[in-house]
């Protein structure tokens, strides 16, 4: 009798020990994929950053960016420019922060190494990664995009859709929802908590904004416009009409305004709206060049093609057009340039 009751006993707790293990295994499994909310109208990347292919973002204490040394990699850097770390072996784009995670486009098709990436689900699509710890990778989007922005828990991403259009739409942070808004080619620059501003690509290039919510679209202003950007009270643009010259207008499209009177391809301005660093494609002595838009003196930094005009706080970022090779400069000394030459963690990462 007592020989069994102790059986019991053993059984009772042996039980207990299967159930106590099978509800760790589900709130492991349940909240190791939670996604922490972002902070409602926080903004991932600046527009002009994205409209240069979202390659830098920084937060309050590291820069996170593209490693051309890596394959264009996920990595992440002091302000100083030193500790680097290694996040993901993804060919990034299109990079935005949040409070807790990096979001990125999977740009894995650009790869010289696409091979040893066959396993993967897609070599395209939106991914967040954990800013901590092991840098754990979750799916937004699995499939073939575009430009990606991001505000507050909500990711605006262009898709290609298989008649070969390419839709704007809107994702939740965690994947979970996903909603067509326009059927344009609409690049998702600036987002502000209520609208979208954007050039039309198709029948025209008039600049726009588009509240998602109500569906409501307004033209701002009637012109042949590329690129806008709304800083402050004001929106940038390259002019197309008036050979590729950059302007702004106010946010009624009043006041046109030319700003750069040089043909420019790419362009940047600094959130203060203080410099603006540009492209210059003559096609006699092309080369990169920062306006001080208080002054409107003009310096040449470096002779040459250069696209990826990224800001960072008061450095800036460009890269040579054809090559690996990357540079930066402060906006206090922009006569100084350096190269920026990350290292390539690759051995780190496989121990």
């Amino acid at each position: 009798m007592q020989k069994r009751k102790l059986g019991n006993i053993k059984s009772n707790i042996l039980l207990l020990l299967v159930l106590v293990t099978i509800a760790t295994i589900f709130v492991v499994a349940k909240y190791s994929g939670r996604v922490i909310p972002n902070v409602e109208g926080a903004v991932g990347n600046t527009a002009c950053n994205l409209y240069n292919g979202g390659l830098f973002c920084a937060d309050d204490d590291r820069i996170y960016f593209s490693n051309l040394n890596d394959g264009g990699a996920l990595y992440s850097m002091s302000k100083n420019l030193d500790d680097f770390q290694y996040m993901q072996e993804d060919t990034v784009g299109y990079i935005n922060n949040t409070s807790n995670y990096v979001v990125y486009s999977r740009l894995n098709y650009t790869r010289n190494d696409s091979v040893k990436h066959v396993l993967q689900f897609s070599y395209s699509g939106i991914y967040r990664v954990n800013k901590k710890g092991s840098h754990s990778i979750g799916g937004i989007y699995a499939y073939d995009v575009g430009a990606v922005s991001l505000i507050g828990n909500e990711v605006y991403y262009q898709k290609h859709e298989k008649d070969g259009n390419m839709n704007l739409y809107r994702a939740s942070l965690d994947g979970k929802k996903d909603e067509l808004l326009l059927e344009e080619k609409v690049v998702p620059g600036t987002l502000t908590s209520t609208k979208i501003y954007y050039a039309g690509a198709e029948g025209d290039h008039y600049i726009y904004s588009f509240d998602p919510n109500t569906k409501q679209k307004v033209v701002i202003y009637k012109g042949n416009c590329y690129q806008p950007v709304l800083i402050g009270g004001n929106i940038y643009f390259i002019s197309l009409s008036q050979n590729y010259n950059i302007a702004k207008i106010d946010e009624l499209g009043q006041n046109p305004t030319i700003l750069v009177e040089e043909k420019c391809s790419y362009y940047n301005v600094t959130p203060d709206e203080q410099f603006i660093v540009y492209q210059v494609d003559d096609g006699k002595k092309n080369r990169l060049e920062v306006m001080d838009l208080s002054t409107r003196k003009k310096t040449v930094v470096k002779e040459g093609d250069y696209n990826g005009i990224s800001i960072i706080g008061d450095r800036v970022f460009f890269r040579e057009f054809g090559t690996d090779d990357e540079y930066y400069f402060s906006l206090n000394a922009p006569d100084v340039v350096e190269s920026f030459n990350p290292p390539d963690l690759t051995e780190d990462k496989k121990k």
